[in-house]
C-alpha cells in the first residue's frame, strides 16, 4: 500500500487521533495523541513512551501484528484519561511505531466511536440482570 493510498484508507475508515493523558505506576504522566484503532485489543505504546512513564511490564503476550506475523511484546498497566474520564487499562509495549488507542481502553472509559463525526461519545455500561431484586441485594453487600 502506498503512502497516498494508506492516507486515503485511513480517512475512509474513520481513523482519527485522540488526545489522552497517560500515567504510569510511579505517577509520571504524559499527554499524547493516540491513533484510534478499533481493531487493536489493547493500547500500544512505543518503548520510548513506556520508559518515560516508567511502566513496569507484568507479563509477555503473544501478539498478532498486521500481516499475520506473531511476536511477543511486554504488557504493563497504565492509567488513561480522555476528556476528564479516567481508568486503568493494560497496554502493550512495542519496539517502535505509533501510539494506538484500543477497544479495551474505550470500554473501560465507557466511550464509543463515532466514525463519521470522528469523535468519542460517552455510553452506558452494559450488564445482564434478570431482576431488580438481585441487583438491590448485591448493593446491600457493598
Amino acid at each position: 500500500m502506498t503512502r497516498r493510498s494508506a492516507a486515503s484508507y485511513t480517512r475512509c475508515v474513520g481513523h482519527f487521533n485522540v488526545r489522552a493523558t497517560l500515567t504510569g505506576p510511579t505517577g509520571l504522566s504524559e499527554s499524547i495523541d493516540l491513533l484510534l484503532d478499533t481493531g487493536a485489543t489493547f493500547i500500544v505504546l512505543p518503548r520510548a513512551v513506556a520508559m518515560r512513564l516508567d511502566l513496569q511490564p507484568r507479563r509477555v503476550c503473544r501478539v498478532e501484528v498486521a500481516g499475520g506475523r506473531q511476536e511477543e511484546w511486554p504488557m504493563a498497566d497504565v492509567r488513561i484519561v480522555i476528556a476528564g474520564i479516567g481508568a486503568p487499562t493494560p497496554c502493550l509495549i512495542s519496539y517502535a511505531g505509533v501510539c494506538l488507542k484500543s477497544t479495551v481502553a474505550l470500554e473501560s472509559l465507557l466511550l464509543v466511536v463515532d466514525p463519521v463525526g470522528k469523535r468519542l461519545i460517552p455510553t452506558n455500561a452494559l450488564a445482564m440482570s434478570t431482576s431488580r431484586d438481585a441487583v438491590r441485594s448485591l448493593a446491600v453487600v457493598y
